[in-house]
């Protein structure tokens, strides 16, 4: 397992952000639109250039490109290859694994059968539901056998209920599979539901150790956004006061 630590890293509307997640962690980043959640994914994965330190355990992995990182990235757009099918999709992610015929085709029954879409396995993109895609796009995730896993709202297109499901299912594979995990959302029913711990963010710095109540009476609205809404409006003002840490719940 690994673990991430940031040290002052600073890049495009970041500031000076200091963060620490334990080995098989979840850990959600809360925060509206622009406060740089998702540009701080960026930095972990290696896909901007940034000042300050990265480090995976105790390595300092700043001069590894995205593709040494063993990092499993799943965007809001989830990109399954469309002209792939599902089973398609999660082999083309194993190649640079180089595992023999046999092994690759156990492993992609074991991630099917798992996340519950054996019977989607010669489906195209096109042909699934916004849900079994979610699951393809998740499976393929892990199936690059990643040391930390990076999710970016991948739950923000779904309607509530199978956006609920989701993420208990989510949370079940991450413990399963015991990956350290970020995810960053503006919601905050949605951090409360995957949490081991969350910091907030806002205008590009990460906030200061509160508890969950008091963040429930810093934003006395039931999301900083509700799912599905237009991030360009704001649904209600905010009032954080000084800059602070991480919460644990």
């Amino acid at each position: 397992m690994t673990a991430i630590r940031l040290e002052k890293v600073s890049v495009r509307g970041v500031r000076a952000v200091d963060l620490a997640v334990s080995d098989g962690e979840l850990f959600v980043l809360l925060g509206p639109s622009g406060a740089g959640k998702s540009t701080l994914l960026q930095v972990i994965a290696g896909l901007l250039p940034y000042r300050g330190r990265v480090f995976f355990n105790d390595n300092c992995i700043d001069s590894l490109p995205p593709h040494q990182r063993k990092v499993g990235y799943l965007f809001q757009d989830l990109l399954l290859f469309p002209h792939l099918t599902v089973r398609q999709n999660l082999s083309i992610a194993m190649t640079h694994l180089k595992l023999d015929r046999q092994t690759k085709n156990e492993k992609i029954a074991e991630l099917l059968s798992l996340f519950g879409i054996a019977g989607l396995a010669g489906r195209y993109p096109i042909q699934m539901s916004g849900g079994e895609k979610q699951r393809a796009a998740l499976a393929r995730a892990i199936a690059t056998d990643p040391q930390i896993l990076l999710l970016d709202e991948p739950f923000s297109s779904l309607d509530p209920d199978n956006a609920r499901r989701l993420r208990a299912e989510m949370k079940k594979h991450q413990r399963h599979f015991r990956i350290t995990t970020v995810f960053v959302t503006h919601n905050r029913g949605e951090a409360r539901q995957l949490a081991d711990r969350m910091g907030v963010i806002r205008q590009g710095r990460l906030t200061a150790d509160v508890s969950l109540h008091e963040i429930e009476k810093m934003v006395p609205v039931e999301d900083i956004l509700p799912v599905g809404a237009n991030e360009s409006v704001t649904a209600a003002p905010f009032s954080w006061g000084t800059p602070m840490s991480v919460i644990r719940s």
